[in-house]
């Protein structure tokens, strides 16, 4: 074995290492995993912020490096040989290795697996990696600076849940966004990565990393004056971007202006983000199930109906697929009614600051029909709507069509519910 694995242990116990810290990176995925499968975006980025549960592990083990290191002779010694620093950083970086060698195998088999279930792979956003690797070479040296200037092996634990302490902070936003490397839990359609907020951590990490390793061994950092002034940069990097971090964690996502759809089906034809295709499916069918009430009573409906994400200032024209979980393969009837319910992508109050409080009524009785005339919903006789719902057709007809039509054109302050219903 090379002599700087030798402080970690011999072969099996790196290697009970390594899958340690594979093991926490499975337990920060948890139930998220079938949602993962169904966007290569939001893979990447959860496994990025892996680090969360990673880099605890990757403090524990490196202060128990760094306390066996000290309380043995080497340690007096790497103090004395030249290039030293060299020789006294040889244990982190193997731990630092072996945590990067566990965050990159999880990545990689979960955006496997997406690629597998058919989502498309953005590699170009490969990037946002880097500042989780430098995040887990801060946390190696936290753990390295409290083992080799305590000399104390029992401390480990205690890191171990120091470290993990700064992401929860961070989580509930006493501390800013900097050890936040990624975990979105949105499937990130139609979305990019903004390059600043997601580099922030980076240029922390960088800093933090050299200050544990001055103060948990200063006659080796401090001890010429180029190590001191890269510690002055380092210093400067560290208070420059914990100022400059974002104070919320989805600055570090941006809109993608037009982002490409897929489309299945016709009249109306049923679109959604190609980089999440798998819901397209079972959504066209129930949409289409849903529609033909409508088309038997010739209701204009749109030529499209399309997936867009809030805050887009500009929607592609028609309805709106409205995707609560676009990762999954299936969706429910109650979403393929409320896109059917959005004929337009185009009307303010939708999205204004005082939502259309009987278009939600509206909205709601008109569903009910789609589904009981779709065979998907049976009237309740202990509900009000139940005498109209089992009307005849005649009865129903004119409102449905007038309703309809008042939704396409935006017209909500002339929205009715049907007579008695009122």
């Amino acid at each position: 074995m090379k002599v700087w694995l030798a402080w970690l242990g011999e072969r099996r116990a790196i290697a009970v290492q390594f899958v340690l810290l594979l093991a926490a990176g499975l337990v920060w995925i948890g139930g998220r995993f079938p949602d993962l499968m169904g966007s290569w975006k939001q893979s990447l980025d959860f496994c990025a912020g892996a680090t969360s549960f990673m880099g605890p592990i990757a403090a524990g083990t490196s202060c128990l490096a760094y306390a066996r290191l000290r309380r043995s002779a080497m340690g007096e010694i790497l103090l004395q040989s030249s290039r030293d620093w060299l020789r006294w950083l040889q244990p982190g970086l193997a731990i630092w290795g072996i945590a990067v060698a566990a965050l990159l195998t999880l990545t990689l088999a979960m955006t496997t697996v997406a690629s597998l279930a058919g989502v498309p792979a953005y590699w170009e956003f490969v990037w946002i990696l880097v500042p989780s690797v430098l995040m887990l070479s801060a946390h190696t040296a936290i753990g390295a600076a409290i083992g080799f200037s305590s000399g104390r092996a029992w401390l480990a634990p205690l890191v171990v849940v120091l470290v993990y302490l700064l992401f929860l902070l961070t989580a509930v936003g006493v501390l800013p966004h900097v050890f936040d490397t990624g975990g979105v839990t949105g499937n990130l359609g139609g979305q990019g990565f903004a390059t600043w907020p997601i580099l922030t951590p980076g240029i922390v990490a960088l800093g933090i990393a050299a200050c544990a390793l001055a103060a948990g061994s200063p006659r080796i950092f401090l001890s010429t004056w180029p190590r001191r002034l890269l510690l002055a940069v380092a210093v400067a990097a560290w208070g420059t971007g914990w100022f400059l971090a974002p104070g919320d964690s989805d600055l570090r996502y941006t809109l993608v202006a037009d982002p490409p759809l897929t489309c299945a089906g016709s009249s109306p034809q049923v679109c959604v983000y190609e980089e999440t295709p798998r819901p397209l499916k079972d959504l066209s069918e129930r949409m289409h199930r849903q529609a033909r009430s409508l088309v038997a009573l010739d209701v204009p409906l749109p030529d499209r109906f399309a997936q867009s994400v809030p805050g887009r200032e500009t929607r592609p024209e028609g309805g709106v697929v409205l995707m609560d979980r676009a990762s999954r393969s299936t969706v429910t009837d109650d979403l393929a009614t409320a896109s059917l319910l959005r004929p337009s992508s185009s009307c303010p109050a939708d999205s204004g600051p005082e939502p259309p409080y009987l278009a939600f009524e509206v909205r709601h009785q008109l569903g009910r029909w789609l589904q009981v005339q779709a065979g998907i919903l049976r009237p309740d006789p202990g509900r009000r709507d139940y005498a109209w719902l089992t009307s005849d057709l005649q009865v129903q007809a004119p409102w449905v069509r007038t309703t309809y039509r008042q939704l396409t054109e935006c017209a909500f302050d002339q929205l009715r519910l049907p007579d008695g219903l009122g």
